[in-house]
């Protein structure tokens, strides 16, 4: 079977390394012959390019890195657009792709456009979430805006055409089918974001390092990583770190907050040490290239992902939730975002906010408390990792992917 996938995401990033690179080497140790595109940042150098492209090759992977702006104009984007459907029709046409596998709404109108030269390829769109009402959400956009009402249109028909479709959550593939967006007959799977469990795992040798570096040893740690602002709610995570606080200082113990972020933190640092009573040295900012997230991760006991609530959030699925679990972190997450409210079903390593009401802030934080104090780092890892490879084990998604793709490859004709 010959693919080629579609990535507006640079590989060189952290969600190319950990979202997109680890499912194409999966897939290609099955025998899935790939052609990868992916739009880089300026920021990745010639060496690291030709070290990457040489990795892949042993992988088994043709990789056709283009230049992406980090914050272009719509101009640049059209730009983009133009060349990448210039150099995937070449690619295209001399490999004739059997699937056309778009990672969200741009790469997939791409592999739109280029089906319509390549009439016997059959597209996948890989969703990843409902990317208008996304901006809406966020603030870019209106919901009474052109681009908002033709993105919506033409997700219509991606959903529509494509031959296949994967979505993160369940709550989402519901909701699709019961508006009869999907039509019966596409093949389609429920795909949340995985990890790695080879990479991301408990490295305790790595946590009592870091934390002595770090002057964290006799102290719990908070982790929160990711990017800071739109849809993460900052305000929530000080009053869930500051009730933490409070009740482990009531017990004799300290906290610190560790963010691993490549985002400006010091807005997040001034709340931390004015409204959650951190003193400052135990508010930690790093930027961990994704080589050493498992290793961070692996210094902290709870990992906070609350995301403001909206119609966008049900297709969501934060990796940083699967990777918090894989480390070794209990994880505080808000229940109104994708399917983060079915993890009430792991409650040693799973707390699920129903709202934010002080009474429910409380008691989010005394349980987290009781669940760290009651056992050693290793046995609350060993639980939580258990949660990860339930629920978020690439191995899992591996098998869905590869599912989809027979289906849709044994499915005749084209979609109209």
């Amino acid at each position: 079977m010959r693919a080629l996938y579609l990535s507006h995401n640079g590989m060189a990033e952290n969600l190319g390394q950990n979202q997109v690179l680890p499912y194409v080497r999966a897939l290609a140790r099955r025998g899935v012959d790939f052609d990868l595109v992916s739009f880089e940042l300026p920021s990745l150098g010639d060496a690291q390019r030709d070290a990457m492209a040489e990795q892949m090759r042993r992988d088994g992977i043709r990789w056709h890195p283009l230049r992406r702006t980090l914050h272009g104009s719509l101009a640049d984007k059209l730009r983009e657009a133009q060349h990448g459907v210039a150099k995937c029709l070449q690619i295209a046409i001399r490999r004739k792709p059997d699937v056309i596998h778009g990672r969200s709404y741009f790469p997939s109108a791409m592999g739109d456009a280029i089906r319509a030269a390549c009439p016997r390829s059959k597209l996948i769109f890989d969703c990843r979430g409902m990317l208008g009402d996304e901006y809406v959400a966020a603030g870019h956009w209106t919901a009474d805006r052109i681009e908002y009402r033709l993105l919506k249109a033409y997700e219509k028909r991606l959903f529509r055409t494509s031959d296949g479709v994967v979505v993160l959550t369940q709550a989402l593939a519901s909701w699709l089918r019961e508006q009869a967006i999907v039509p019966d007959d596409c093949a389609s799977e429920v795909i949340p974001c995985c990890v790695d469990l080879a990479r991301f795992r408990p490295d305790l040798e790595a946590r009592q390092a870091l934390r002595r570096e770090l002057s964290l040893s006799d102290t719990f740690v908070i982790v929160y990583a990711g990017t800071l602002g739109s849809w993460y709610l900052a305000d929530e995570m000080v009053r869930v770190a500051r009730s933490f606080r409070e009740q482990a200082l009531a017990l004799g113990a300290s906290t610190s907050f560790v963010c691993l972020t490549p985002s400006d933190a010091s807005a997040l640092q001034a709340q931390l040490v004015s409204l959650g009573g951190f003193s400052p040295e135990r508010v930690v900012v790093r930027c961990a290239a994704p080589s050493q997230m498992p290793q961070w991760l692996s210094a902290g006991d709870i990992g906070l992902s609350l995301i403001a609530p909206s119609f966008s959030k049900l297709g969501s699925s934060p990796t940083k939730v699967a990777e918090y679990l894989a480390c070794g972190n209990v994880v505080i997450v808000n229940g109104a975002v994708g399917d983060q409210a079915r993890l009430k079903s792991d409650p040693g390593a799973c707390i699920v906010l129903d709202d934010f009401s002080d009474e429910s802030v409380r008691h989010a934080s005394k349980k987290a408390l009781g669940i760290v104090t009651s056992a050693p780092f290793g046995d609350r890892a060993e639980c939580t990792h258990r949660v990860a490879r339930t629920h978020f084990d690439l191995a899992l998604g591996v098998e869905r992917y590869a599912r989809l793709y027979d289906r849709v490859l044994r499915r005749g004709g084209t979609r109209p």
